[in-house]
């Protein structure tokens, strides 16, 4: 019964695709002022740039086992219309998310975007993850975050203050996040997950 199983597992991962997500493109009108932003601010190394099917195009990475994490390119039209629900998130592209090693990366960051005056920062907590959001130049959502040690079922975001400590922060979300339906450690639920998902295998 055993080898059935596993057979039948092995058939499974078999029959999807096998893929890990590596990188982004999105269109931009101002190429300068957004390839300044990225590499400037955020911190991301141009690794090319170039020209192809009338399109110009600046690639950026922090890892230099990609080629390329974002790509930006020319072409954005004209007067996009804002998402009717709320005009913090993108009316095509939802968000853009990097993860952060630390609270106290989080919190130099923000010190950052506020220096740079970048718009529309909403800080929050997702109970799962702390998150700064913001627009880049182009008004495209970014998001920042840290994640927790707990999970409850999403979505879910209320104000974060930043200026408390970070015990405080840990405590105000965990006791927070332990009220919720659901409620379980972030480590249980990701080992949920993987034995439920189809993992990435290198080589295949």
């Amino acid at each position: 019964m055993k080898d059935a199983s596993a057979a039948a597992s092995a058939a499974t991962a078999d029959a999807v695709p096998n893929l890990m997500f590596s990188h982004m493109g999105f269109a931009v009108s101002d190429l300068a002022k957004m390839e300044d932003f990225y590499s400037r601010v955020l911190g991301f190394t141009v690794t090319d740039r170039g020209e192809v099917l009338g399109m110009d195009l600046v690639f950026l990475s922090r890892d230099p086992l990609d080629h390329h994490q974002v790509v930006l390119v020319s072409g954005r039209p004209d007067n996009l219309p804002p998402n009717p629900f709320h005009p913090q998130f993108g009316s095509v592209i939802n968000q853009i998310s990097f993860r952060v090693g630390s609270l106290d990366s989080l919190r130099s960051l923000l010190a950052v975007l506020r220096r740079e005056n970048v718009q529309n920062i909403l800080v929050g907590n997702h109970g799962i993850a702390w998150s700064i959001y913001c627009h880049d130049p182009e008004g495209n959502n970014l998001e920042f975050f840290v994640d927790t040690d707990w999970y409850f079922p999403q979505p879910f975001l209320v104000p974060l203050d930043l200026e408390q400590p970070n015990e405080e922060i840990r405590r105000v979300t965990e006791e927070m996040s332990r009220q919720q339906p659901g409620f379980e450690p972030y480590a249980d639920w990701r080992k949920r997950m993987r034995a439920r998902m189809h993992l990435f295998r290198p080589g295949v």
